[in-house]
Parts: structure tokens; C-alpha cells; sequence
């Protein structure tokens, strides 16, 4: 199995008082931080801007310009964090028995099958960071072939997600909740490099990227029409594998930057041949639509209530007749229960109607075990209101949920 295939199984307001200091061209503070809410500004460079989460827990990056001058804000902002995020990797993969040559190769073969925009991003960074391209190309695989490593051991499921909105939540307004997941034990300790990463390009949507710094592929993400799409593995259902055709992870970036409503965004997926089978949610305030991108075709599942849609690694039977024989079963409910278990829970007395922010934080927090989808290799979590353009994130065994409220963060080009 070549590496793009073994990585894609893994398929993440306070007063500011600030000091103006003329170090180079990187600046720590400014007014600009008052208005973003929840948010502390520690950095400026070249027009962007670096905030920490009101726990001065994780990074926001708010960059503007054209691709390779946000890669440039991107590594003149965060170029000490990136650089011990590349070095602490780069040994653990190393002790795992991946050399650096070995690491490198991988990322090259991911490098080749992303779009323009990650290659703009990666000169750019390089140009202010202090890290080479070739360093760049290898942090941002370093979760990839991280998980190719911890997965030798065991696979575990590889995200779940659920949207409710309509009767499920007080107001009708769509709130997502999201997995990602791989292996906790060997990644956890990376957690405190997740980032929310708001990209401003001169043409087309801002959006903002949910990974750890570094990590210019896009597996969660919304942009600034309030579109939301997240990303899972798909390969239980379907195997094969594609050569020469863009990453999904890479086309995922395109969909949110030129796609203004779920309609939009779901043709744009659909009609694009998938190198990788993947199950993508795509959402808004108003509903969420599930497109099984499988490598022979493409279709959108429906709802299983109106109001809540739940997905995790397989397909959902029953399948189009056109799919027969192409589609492998899902397992039984005993081998992996989290999709019957998260629709279980939305439709229980404890949260049927009451699945706002708090109501799915909540429901997020439950354990395959006691009837939910967290589990041994859940990573991070995301929750996404979209009435209200805000995010909830957080690094299991590292933070509590944190706020990461959007609208200050795009319309800067």
C-alpha cells in the first residue's frame, strides 16, 4: 500500500494589553485584538495576525493576500512553534522506526497530488519560517505518517460525526459535532499545536482550516457563507484507489474557498472523481447533506430523520443499485456501534431537542462504551454552530472545549 493510501486510513473576550515591540517585521499585539472576542492577539507579521484561545489554550492564525503571502504570514507568525512541532515529530517517527529519508519520500508523494493553493502556501512559509520546503513538506505529512505508524498496531475507527438541527435543536438552528480519530495515545501530545487557521484569499470565500499547525490540507472547515464540511475515511466500504487524481483532503480546500451554499459545495464534490473514498458532511444553519464519494461514483445519502444525519467510516445500505457488488457490508453493530449509537442518542429523551452547543458538547462526550462514539483513538473534537459562525474545539487529554468565534476573522484580503 503507497503512502497517500496508508495515510488517508486515518481519516481534527478579554481586554488585550499589549507591548509594541519593532523586532523585524513581527509585532506582538495591536487594537486589532480587541475585536475578535474570546481571543488574545500575541503576534503580527506582514498583515497577519496570531491569537490564543481564551484559555491560552490553542492557536487562531488570521491570515489575508495572496496564497504564497499567507504562507508567509503563516511562518513568520508561528516559526518557533513550527519548527519544534517539525523537530519533536520528525524524532518520535524516527524512534518508530520511519528515518527521515523515509518521512520525507512520503511527503513528497503527498505534496504531489495537492492542488496549486498548498504548494503556494508551502513556498511561503518556507520563505519566513526558517524551515526549508522540504522541512515544510515533512511537517505537514508528520500526522499522516503518524498514524501509518501507530496503525501498524491497531486500526480503530477513523472519525464519526452527527448534524441535528430542526425538532432535534431549540431553535432549528444545524449544530455538527465531529470526531477525528486515529490513535490518542501516540498523538495527544501534538494537541497542543491544533490551530484554527483563517485563510483570506484575494479571490473567492475566506474559511478557516481545523488541524494542527503546519497541516495545509483540510479534513474540517467552514468558510464565510457558513458552509461546514467534514471529512471521513470511506476505505471500509471501498478500497480502491485512484492514481494521478488531486487528494480529496486538497479538494476539500477548493470546495469551501469557491462554494457559497451546501447545494454548491455537494456538486462541486460530486461531480469530481475521488482519488479515495471518503464520506463528507457538508452543512449550513439550515441542513446538512452526506456525499458518499466512493472511487467508482459518487451519491448523497438522505437523512435518516429530517433534522439528524449521522456518519462514521462506511456507507450507509441501502446502496444504489449501480453500487451492487462494489460495496462492502458495514460491520455488525457489536464490532462498531457508533453510528446506531449516535443517532440513538439524538433521538433520546436526554437530548432530542436540546441538541444546541452545550446539548452536543455533552452528547460528544459520551464513550462507545456508554452508548456514544468516543473512543481509544478519538484525537480531537470539533462542535460548529453555524447560526452563530462558531466553533468549539478540543484535544482530548489535553483542554476543555474552546471557543474560536469566526466572523472577525474573515473579510480581510
Amino acid at each position: 500500500m503507497d503512502f497517500r493510501r496508508a495515510c488517508r486510513a486515518q481519516v481534527t473576550s478579554i481586554v488585550i494589553i499589549a507591548l509594541m515591540l519593532a523586532i523585524s517585521s513581527v509585532s506582538i499585539g495591536s487594537s486589532r485584538g480587541e475585536a475578535q472576542q474570546g481571543l488574545r492577539q500575541v503576534r503580527s507579521f506582514e498583515g497577519g495576525n496570531a491569537y490564543r484561545t481564551g484559555d491560552d489554550i490553542y492557536w487562531v492564525l488570521e491570515l489575508g493576500g495572496s496564497w504564497l503571502q499567507m504562507g508567509r504570514q503563516y511562518g513568520g507568525l508561528v516559526k518557533e512553534e513550527l519548527r519544534r512541532f517539525h523537530d519533536e515529530i520528525t524524532e518520535d517517527l524516527t524512534a518508530r522506526g520511519m528515518g527521515y529519508d523515509a518521512q520525507l519520500a512520503n511527503a513528497k508523494e503527498l505534496d504531489a497530488a495537492f492542488g496549486a493553493h498548498i504548494g503556494d502556501l508551502v513556498k511561503g512559509i518556507s520563505e519566513t519560517s526558517g524551515l526549508s520546503e522540504e522541512e515544510v513538506r515533512v511537517l505537514n505529512a508528520g500526522m499522516c505518517n503518524l498514524s501509518m505508524m501507530a496503525m501498524q498496531v491497531e486500526m480503530p475507527g477513523s472519525c464519526s460525526g452527527i448534524a441535528a438541527w430542526g425538532p432535534y435543536t431549540p431553535d432549528g438552528s444545524l449544530v455538527f459535532g465531529r470526531n477525528w480519530d486515529i490513535d490518542r495515545k501516540s498523538m495527544a501530545g501534538y494537541m497542543e499545536y491544533l490551530s484554527v487557521v483563517a485563510f483570506n484569499p484575494e479571490k473567492g470565500n475566506s474559511f478557516a482550516n481545523v488541524h494542527p499547525l503546519g497541516n495545509l490540507y483540510l479534513e474540517t472547515g467552514i468558510n464565510d457563507k457558513g458552509v461546514f464540511i467534514e471529512l471521513n475515511n470511506g476505505m471500509a466500504s471501498d478500497p480502491g484507489y485512484v492514481i494521478g487524481l488531486e487528494d480529496t483532503v486538497s479538494v476539500l480546500v477548493s470546495a469551501l474557498n469557491e462554494c457559497g451554499t451546501v447545494e454548491e459545495a455537494v456538486d462541486y464534490l460530486v461531480s469530481r472523481p475521488a482519488d479515495m473514498s471518503y464520506i463528507i458532511q457538508v452543512a449550513d444553519e439550515d441542513v446538512c447533506m452526506s456525499v458518499e464519494r466512493a472511487t467508482f461514483g459518487s451519491r448523497i445519502r438522505a437523512c435518516e430523520q429530517e433534522g439528524v444525519i449521522a456518519a462514521y467510516n462506511n456507507f450507509i445500505p441501502p446502496y444504489p443499485e449501480e453500487w451492487a457488488g462494489k460495496v462492502a457490508d458495514p460491520p455488525a453493530r457489536e464490532e462498531d456501534p457508533r453510528y446506531e449509537n449516535l443517532i440513538g442518542l439524538a433521538n433520546s429523551d436526554r437530548f432530542f431537542g436540546k441538541l444546541d452547543v452545550e446539548g452536543m458538547k455533552e452528547l460528544m462526550g459520551i464513550g462507545v462504551g456508554e452508548g456514544g462514539a468516543v473512543h481509544a483513538g478519538t484525537v480531537l473534537q470539533v462542535v460548529a454552530s453555524l447560526g452563530q459562525m462558531s466553533l468549539w474545539i478540543r484535544g482530548l487529554d489535553h483542554s476543555d472545549w474552546q471557543e474560536v468565534r469566526l466572523e472577525g476573522l474573515f473579510g480581510r484580503r
